[in-house]
């Protein structure tokens, strides 16, 4: 799971790139703007699931006296 946050942390980055090429409130800048929250949507989905996967694992274990 962690690999699918890293492959869309990095993905997001190439976006925020791209973005940086044109001028904000362009029509080229705002066009993209679309995808950005389509890949914040995703990032934050496998977030939530990797973090879930860790909470499980966590509580498998056995407790510590």
């Amino acid at each position: 799971m962690l690999d699918e946050v890293e492959e869309y942390s990095r993905s997001l980055e190439a976006l925020r790139r791209r973005l940086r090429r044109h001028k904000p409130g362009s029509a080229a800048y705002h066009d993209l703007l679309p995808e950005l929250s389509v890949q914040f949507d995703v990032l934050k989905l496998k977030i939530e699931h990797a973090s879930q996967a860790l909470e499980d694992y966590e509580d498998s274990l056995p407790e510590e006296s």
